[in-house]
């Protein structure tokens, strides 16, 4: 009779990946049972096991590599021992942690949660932990620390906070209890060194604010944003720019039907003057862009948008856009 100590030995050995598989390949056999089957057959039970040291690992530890492979084979099996595998992920992401480690445990968790809404199953258990998820595990990694690795850990950890909500993990009553600080963690990181942190970051904040919706975002908090917003369409990266202009639809699309234009006056000046400035730039796929921006922010005062885009027409290298968005608002 095989049981889970022959399948773990075979699976943690340091054999190479084609002769584990052929091991495998071979216990399955034995079982009269497919390899995802076996997978399945004794993945909760080694979970379990693994549970015991794992916060002796190290990345190049074998039962790490082991923990992974076994999530990613054993499908929805390991959902219902969630509780063990949140304590594995929080405990080998600390900041204290080997840094290889922590960015190979948050490949693993992105990938889990990028794959968690085929299964209903794991879909449920992983939203159930969504918010511990976000508090232990993301936003303490999220935290600016100096040094090259250092960002490259802030990468692997907003690309997981980037699947899970993309696989809509997060409800809008879960989001509240984490809002503030996930809001704060945002805003830094859109002005990371890295590249992909700030792109991924953006593509996160337009997530957020979309599941959030007006229930979450009402004006004032909008208004602490558009900033660190326009502040981004100054980036080096013309995809992160773009980027910025979907996240800037939602934004605008949040704003009430009541919004007091009178009141919060100068909060439009800012936004219409910051997004014209780039009206004109010389990227014309920005400038569709940025366009299409307008096109919603000028529904909430057009008139007021008209004038500053009066204002700046004779500066622009080509009026084209000025003129477009005159003719309809002037109607």
């Amino acid at each position: 009779r095989i049981n889970s100590r022959h399948y773990k030995a075979v699976v943690s050995t340091q054999s190479t990946g084609e002769e584990t598989e052929k091991m495998i390949s071979r216990l399955a056999e034995l079982q009269n049972v497919t390899v995802d089957e076996l997978y399945t057959r004794h993945a909760g039970t080694l979970v379990e096991q693994l549970a015991g040291h794992h916060k002796e690992w190290t990345r190049h530890s074998p039962d790490q590599n082991l923990f992974g492979e076994l999530l990613i084979r054993s499908g929805e099996t390991c959902s219902v021992i969630m509780p063990t595998i949140y304590a594995i992920f929080r405990d080998t992401t600390a900041n204290d942690k080997d840094p290889e480690l922590r960015m190979s445990m948050f490949t693993l968790l992105g990938r889990l949660l990028r794959e968690a809404p085929v299964s209903s199953e794991a879909s449920s258990q992983f939203s159930l932990f969504s918010v511990d998820i976000i508090k232990e595990i993301i936003l303490p990694n999220l935290e600016w620390r100096a040094g090259r690795t250092a960002g490259t850990v802030r990468c692997a950890t907003i690309s997981a906070l980037w699947a899970l909500l993309k696989s809509q993990l997060l409800s809008v009553d879960q989001l509240k209890q984490v809002q503030e600080p996930l809001i704060a963690q945002l805003i830094g990181n859109l002005d990371d060194d890295n590249c992909a942190t700030r792109l991924v970051c953006c593509n996160s904040f337009n997530l957020v604010l979309k599941l959030g919706n007006q229930d979450c975002f009402g004006p004032e908090e909008l208004h602490k944003l558009y900033l660190e917003l326009l502040k981004r369409l100054d980036d080096s990266s013309d995809e992160l720019r773009i980027a910025v202009t979907h996240t800037f639809l939602t934004f605008f699309s949040l704003l009430p039907d009541n919004y007091d234009r009178e009141l919060y006056k100068a909060h439009l000046q800012a936004l219409y003057r910051g997004l014209l400035i780039h009206l004109d730039d010389p990227n014309s796929a920005i400038q569709e862009a940025v366009y299409s921006v307008l096109v919603e922010a000028g529904r909430i005062h057009p008139l007021y948008l008209c004038e500053h885009v009066e204002n700046v027409k004779h500066k622009h290298r080509s009026s084209l856009y000025c003129d477009k968005l005159l003719e309809l608002f002037k109607q």
